[in-house]
């Protein structure tokens, strides 16, 4: 079901927050509140998928309940500790039912910022969450290098980068940049745990600087996506010294319970032109020739400047299914608008889950966006979410339930069988699509 209203005019995106609460009632009113003032939501019912989504995802802040299932909220308070530190990210633990006013010191101590009570229209959550974001996002502007690895960060790369091209525009020098994407990152998260992978994050850093020159910066973007900014370089050196790079770090073993193993990395290459009109328009190039090497199977290397123009981008796939006709149509018509310089959009849809499941969707090599009904015939979404989730890479794929408000379980059972996001009918089709899209930006860097 769609809303012919106009959609209310919005606040740019102004945060990525976290909310890790078991009862979706109260989820559900906090996230609504929360993205009609412009905030991005993501919920987890669970403290370690909460755990997971914060490792994942580039959040501002977290919120969690007194009230997990899974673990207590101090477990979960240590367990996050180090981490949301190190990225500073505060953790402000909702009271949800005002119990546990006397024990906020403990919550404090633990690792929490504030405990509160929100009020009704959570105005007072939104007020905290606002501060807390206004004062990381000023204390990050004045860093220079990543908590995690110790290299240095994006803003000392948009500045150095601002420096290099006032020298172009001034001795004409070129430079270039490498997008360096460590390969099946997701799955060593996932076999290894975060914490370990951390630490491998932070050596794969030390050793890609230790080799290389004086000329050149090397920067952590977030996740396990770096750069290099190289002066004096045009896009064929800058190739040829990304390769070089590439085989000597695919030389360095590394252990996990005494079981050696290697990396290698993605990369792609732009270099700087004097037609660009910002920094931004050569990292965006650079994407796209990630995107491209990202789509083979061996870890590879390409230039933008001289990729071939019949190159096959990445696809992606975004596949509807809902039993609702009309529903269906207007989806697929919005999602078939959605054009990018990065990848092919390719849309198709489904009348129910059966038709879905026996049909030949999965691609190994594409990505898949599929919004899912849960209320269907033949097979209702949560039981195609059972198969999608136990039979299928979870890196590739991602999963956005679509339902009614009053199906509160249904969304607590899908958000807990893998489901990435939810969204509540009715909704406009635009709205659908921007928010897909933000979520699709962890598939691709």
């Amino acid at each position: 079901m769609f809303t012919s209203k106009p959609i209310p005019q919005k606040r740019n995106n102004i945060g990525f927050v976290l909310l890790v609460l078991h009862n979706i009632s109260d989820a559900s009113i906090l996230k609504m509140d929360l993205e009609n003032k412009g905030y991005t939501v993501l919920i987890a019912t669970t403290g370690q998928i909460g755990i997971q989504q914060f490792q994942i995802n580039e959040i501002d802040l977290c919120c969690v309940s007194t009230e997990l299932t899974d673990m207590t909220t101090i477990e979960f308070l240590t367990q996050m500790k180090e981490q949301s530190r190190k990225r500073l990210v505060p953790i402000v633990v909702l009271d949800i039912e005002n119990k546990y006013t006397e024990e906020k010191a403990n919550y404090v101590r633990n690792g929490a910022f504030d405990l509160i009570f929100p009020t009704e229209e959570n105005d007072l959550l939104e007020a905290v969450i606002a501060n807390l974001i206004e004062v990381r996002n000023s204390i990050v502007s004045l860093q220079s290098s990543d908590p995690l690895t110790g290299t240095l960060n994006q803003l000392s790369f948009e500045k150095k980068a601002s420096t290099m091209i006032q020298d172009f525009d001034s001795s004409n020098q070129a430079f270039s940049i490498s997008l360096l994407d460590i390969q099946n990152f997701q799955k060593m998260n996932e076999s290894f745990g975060y914490t370990y992978t951390n630490e491998v994050l932070s050596q794969f850093s030390k050793f890609i600087q230790s080799q290389l020159s004086e000329e050149d910066f090397f920067f952590r973007l977030h996740g396990a996506t770096f750069i290099i900014l190289q002066s004096d370089t045009n896009a064929d050196k800058a190739l040829w010294k990304t390769n070089q790079l590439k085989q000597s770090s695919q030389s360095v073993i590394y252990k996990h319970d005494n079981l050696p193993f290697h990396l290698s990395f993605h990369a792609g290459i732009a270099e700087w032109v004097r037609s660009y009109d910002s920094i931004d328009q050569l990292v965006e190039n650079a994407k796209q020739a990630l995107s491209v090497a990202k789509h083979t199977n061996d870890a590879k290397c390409i230039s933008f400047n001289n990729m071939d123009t019949t190159s096959i981008l990445p696809t992606v796939r975004v596949i509807i299914v809902d039993d609702n006709r009309l529903s269906n149509k207007m989806l697929q018509k919005q999602f078939q608008s959605w054009k990018s310089p990065r990848f092919v959009i390719d849309v198709k849809s489904h009348e129910n889950g059966y038709e879905f499941i026996q049909s030949d969707w999965y691609h190994p090599s594409d990505y898949h966006i599929i919004l899912l009904d849960i209320v269907m015939p033949k097979m209702d979404g949560l039981e195609v979410l059972d198969q999608i989730r136990a039979n299928f890479p979870s890196d590739r794929i991602i999963i956005s339930m679509l339902t009614s408000r009053t199906n509160d379980q249904d969304i607590l059972h899908a958000l807990n069988k893998g489901a990435d996001d939810y969204m509540v009918k009715p909704f406009h089709p635009q709205e659908v699509l921007v928010r897909i899209q933000r979520l699709a930006s962890r598939l691709f860097t």
